[in-house]
């Protein structure tokens, strides 16, 4: 079994896991948290959304990002942003002010901006390490083993961020408001430390024929 005889894939797909559980908890927990600030409709709406544009926004920009830079470095800084992201909303919530009452306009529509550009932040950071994961994939694990890996990798996606992720958010904030967060935080600092574990090795300096703005138009081509 590739997970038993491959260490590196082994802490990847850990991670992979890991991480994805936790954008799962993101998923449901900005928004969950938006609904506690605000029963404006459209709002809330746009907390969830700002989750999710990051991946219609820059899904071919990160392909491109991920096949000029170090893949393995890129996963580790993006799942410490969102360590530090998630760690924010976490001390917000508990050296803040009580949340105020949904409806009292100027407070909560500042907060649900920050709750925004928090989410949107979060939701780059994840596609940018979604991305340098599988294009990591062929680094570490034999051609052979490809497909299989690639399979299990979009799997354990899917499994921890749709599946496990936004139950697990929500048994946690109807516990107490900061957990998930917390939590949250906990998943990207275990994610990070396992990438940083892999023994990645050490890529063949060669020389991209096009720029990043050649490549973005071939993308999208």
């Amino acid at each position: 079994m590739l997970l038993a005889i491959n260490k590196n894939y082994r802490l990847l797909f850990s991670a992979t896991a890991i991480s994805n559980l936790g954008d799962g908890i993101s998923a449901l927990a900005f928004p969950w948290l938006a609904t506690l600030i605000t029963r404006d409709p459209m709002l809330i709406a746009l907390v969830a959304a700002a989750t999710r544009l990051p991946w219609f926004l820059f899904a071919i920009p990160a392909g491109v990002i991920t096949d000029r830079g170090n893949r393995q470095r890129l996963m580790v800084q993006a799942d410490i942003l969102r360590l530090l992201l998630t760690l924010g909303v976490v001390a917000l919530i508990l050296s803040g002010p009580a949340l105020p009452l949904p409806d009292s306009d100027g407070q909560a529509f500042t907060l649900i901006l920050g709750l925004c550009a928090a989410a949107f932040l979060l939701g780059s950071a994840e596609v940018i390490r979604d991305n340098a994961a599988q294009t990591a994939l062929p680094s570490i694990v034999d051609k052979e083993h490809l497909e299989v890996a690639n399979g299990q990798m979009w799997s354990i996606e899917q499994i921890m961020g749709q599946f496990a992720g936004p139950p697990l958010a929500g048994l946690l904030i109807a516990y107490a408001v900061p957990l998930p967060f917390a939590v949250d935080a906990v998943t990207f600092a275990i994610a990070a430390w396992c990438v940083w574990l892999i023994a990645m090795p050490a890529r063949t300096a060669v020389k991209l024929p096009n720029g990043f703005w050649q490549q973005m138009r071939e993308g999208m081509a």
